[in-house]
């Protein structure tokens, strides 16, 4: 009798336990406020990786984690969450989200293809005491206008005895998209500000970025600027995607800042010589607050 006795004030700790930790939990879980956040850590031309961090503002009774999370992109995974793991009466978590260079630049492709639409997805599962208590998807809708840099582009002219024609905008579609290429295509304004007509028969358009030259342009069709007139020459810019890794990789060591030069030269005819006039470069700073806009998100 006093073996069961004891046995019974056993179960009853035990069972007065189990009740205090089940109200501490729905307690946690009822006035739980987590804040998300990312950073970059390290970065080369393969792969990217970003630093996530989970507070809870609390200890959690329990132990589990995100087992793992895929991050998809216009429908093509391009990271992977794994083992952020919540230690026993821990009050936060960290993980490691790894992203493919290769599989962004697959992505961004098909982002163009969908007229710069697309869905950021997250596939999770995760876990509580090993038990599945996970499973499911987020999405967020992105839309951009990349075109944007290089449509709004103006140059003035300059020189003494002969001027270079001004540029007064390159209005820009996308064009073909194939394994490691991207195509723009672009009508160049062009104004002419000498008393003489400019017979255009070739272009050379480079456009570098963090140092790397990731496009080059040629004229289609050969046009005469004439005398203080306008005339539009319409170019193809094809864009070398198996340098975007590497592009991608200095613009988020450069604190996600890049430089972009637009280097434009036409090669004319005046007075039947042939001769190349180089238009001043034109230089823009890319700027994006990725890891900003995500802890926005997540803390929202």
């Amino acid at each position: 009798m006093v073996e069961v006795g004891i046995l019974g004030k056993v179960l009853a700790v035990i069972s007065l336990l189990i009740v205090l930790w089940g109200l501490y939990l729905g307690y946690a879980f009822l006035t739980l406020t987590p804040q998300i956040s990312g950073a970059w850590g390290y970065v080369d031309e393969k792969s990217i990786e970003l630093d996530i961090s989970v507070y809870f503002g609390k200890p959690l009774p329990i132990s589990g984690g995100i087992e793992e999370a895929e991050l998809y992109w216009a429908g093509i995974k391009v990271g992977t969450l794994k083992d952020l793991k919540i230690g026993f009466f821990k009050d936060s978590a960290r993980g490691v989200l790894i992203l493919n260079s290769k599989e962004i630049v697959e992505a961004l492709k098909q982002h163009i293809k969908n007229g710069e639409k697309s869905e950021v997805e997250i596939r999770v599962r995760g876990s509580i005491f090993g038990l599945p208590f996970l499973r499911g998807s987020f999405s967020q809708p992105i839309e951009t206008d990349l075109l944007s840099y290089i449509s709004n582009i103006s140059i003035e002219s300059s020189g003494d005895l002969i001027k270079t024609p001004a540029v007064e905008g390159m209005p820009s579609k996308w064009g073909e998209i194939s394994g490691n290429t991207i195509e723009i295509l672009s009508d160049v304004k062009l104004y002419n500000p000498n008393p003489f007509p400019l017979p255009l028969f070739g272009i050379k358009y480079t456009i570098d970025a963090n140092d790397y030259s990731v496009a080059q342009g040629e004229l289609l069709e050969h046009v005469t600027i004439p005398a203080n007139g306008r005339e539009t020459a319409k170019i193809r810019t094809v864009i070398d995607t198996d340098i975007l890794p590497k592009v991608i990789a200095e613009h988020i060591k450069r604190g996600e800042r890049s430089k972009l030069a637009l280097k434009l030269s036409l090669n004319v005819n005046v007075f039947s010589r042939e001769i190349t006039l180089d238009l001043p470069t034109v230089e823009k700073t890319v700027e994006t607050n990725i890891v900003e806009g995500l802890n926005w998100a997540l803390s929202g």
